[in-house]
């Protein structure tokens, strides 16, 4: 059966208090903290007329957008079917979502009183292409190169997120959606779909690493284990992250809560970013590093590969398999269950890797207060010559980077300058993240292994932005405020 947001007949009741307040939420937009979980998304991008035409847009717009407490239950449900399939997915069981985020040219737009409030949040107010330089975003990642968002490009004021199990399903939606801002008058300037990886490569990115797997747990929402309060229920190694760190008007992990203005509580900051993948071209430097060292050098491709991400293709970590991918004899509950405690020279894993260097797993760096929500998605088809017309070197392939948190500056931005870019993060002359650290230019990374000479090598990055928006998801009373007028 296909699940309906918004049944017709009497409305939801009121969910029930218990320990886990924010998963009945029906203000906080349902991909924020539930997450909508669909393999085929579509992201269109609209700019609005002038306030009217926003407003009316808005107003129709508003029941169909979906809220925590409706995709929290869908996943329940089909989580407990899944189960009970023995771990088939449920094929009866579909759902279809809709979010909306605003940046802040389209929120001062519908409600001009709001420019005073923004003034605070200067990356937001700025954007993405302005703020490039200093987030390393030059040569083939330079604004003037992107899709969408670039300096002199048409402005973008909203960005409506389709979600669907079923492809055809989307389609229906994203159908309903045009129609929608062809009647209210509002532009849309660009779109762009998203698909899951088909058939074994499902989970994983185009480079064919599995991604995903360290979402932090949030207090609140997530059930934690009865012996450990700090660690997600069923999920070992996953740490439970202060709600608000990703939603505003909610307890920080520093304590604080922020309150103002009241009308960004319930909502979060967004950040989309466009990155296309050279596949061919990364795995041909992987190839030509793993040569230049001396034949008798016992590193294998598949290893160096792993070396610069921090786990195996299937997901395995190097912290528990740093000689070879066991996947095979390993529970993969426990591809998170692990920190660097025991590898402080990066023997194992490389301090320069993509997920230490993202995700350092020690207090000392406060990386608590640094977690960021992720919600991307794939685009473009397979990298497959011998597949046919799209699968080859030429074809636009990559991530959608979609994540949400409640500081641009002190989270996404914090994660991509000082820690992905800087070369001198935890360790002088380690190198900068080699997938999507500083690099349009050969950046030298260093390799550290037990018993064997270090070695150093220079790495390009085969990863560009090619699009970026920064947006702010507000909450469903935020939104109907806006479209009434009533900020």
């Amino acid at each position: 059966m296909s699940y309906n947001p918004n049944p017709p007949g009497p409305p939801i009741p009121p969910p029930p208090v218990d320990d886990l307040p924010l998963r009945h939420s029906t203000e906080i937009q349902g991909n924020i903290l539930a997450g909508f979980n669909k393999d085929h998304q579509f992201f269109v991008f609209l700019q609005f007329a002038d306030t009217a035409s926003g407003r009316e847009w808005l107003h129709e717009l508003h029941p169909r957008i979906a809220t925590t407490h409706q995709v929290a239950t869908f996943n329940e449900q089909f989580s407990e079917a899944r189960r009970a399939r023995g771990g088939d997915d449920p094929e009866e069981l579909k759902a279809v979502w809709v979010n909306l985020s605003l940046s802040s040219h389209g929120l001062t737009i519908l409600s001009a009183r709001l420019e005073q409030d923004l003034a605070g949040f200067e990356a937001f107010t700025q954007g993405p292409a302005v703020r490039a330089q200093q987030l390393r975003d030059s040569g083939l990642s330079d604004p003037s190169r992107w899709v969408v968002g670039g300096l002199g490009q048409q402005v973008v004021h909203a960005v409506l997120t389709i979600a669907a199990d079923d492809p055809e399903d989307l389609s229906v939606e994203i159908d309903k959606q045009r129609t929608l801002a062809t009647k209210h008058g509002v532009l849309v300037v660009f779109e762009q779909r998203g698909n899951t990886l088909p058939g074994h490569r499902a989970g994983h990115e185009h480079f064919g690493f599995k991604d995903g797997i360290s979402q932090p747990g949030v207090r609140g929402f997530h059930p934690v284990e009865a012996g450990n309060p700090d660690e997600r229920l069923g999920h070992p190694g996953t740490e439970m992250i202060q709600p608000g760190e990703f939603v505003i008007g909610h307890l920080r992990e520093d304590g604080t809560t922020q309150t103002e203005p009241a009308w960004m509580i319930d909502g979060s900051f967004q950040v989309f970013r466009r990155l296309q993948q050279d596949v061919p071209g990364w795995w041909a430097q992987v190839t030509a590093r793993k040569h230049s060292l001396p034949s008798d050098d016992p590193m294998k491709e598949d290893l160096l590969a792993a070396k610069l991400v921090g786990r195996w293709r299937s997901g395995t970590p190097l912290a528990h398999a740093p000689l070879r991918d066991n996947r095979s004899s390993r529970n993969r509950e426990r591809d998170n269950d692990f920190d660097y405690d025991d590898d402080p020279d990066g023997h194992k894993t490389p301090r320069f890797s993509h997920i230490r260097k993202v995700y350092p797993r020690d207090e000392r760096f406060g990386d608590d207060r640094r977690r960021i929500m992720r919600r991307g998605i794939p685009f473009g088809l397979t990298f497959d010559p011998a597949a046919g017309r799209g699968h080859g070197v030429d074809a636009d392939r990559g991530l959608l980077f979609n994540v949400f948190m409640t500081s641009i500056e002190d989270q996404f931005e914090f994660l991509q300058q000082t820690w992905a870019n800087n070369p001198g993060f935890q360790q002088p002359e380690e190198g900068p993240d080699p997938i999507i650290g500083d690099a349009d230019r050969p950046s030298p990374v260093t390799l550290r292994r037990q018993d064997l000479p270090e070695r150093r090598f220079d790495f390009e990055r085969f990863v560009h932005t090619s699009g970026a928006i920064y947006l702010f998801a507000p909450s469903l009373a935020t939104l109907q405020n806006l479209a009434k007028g009533r900020l």
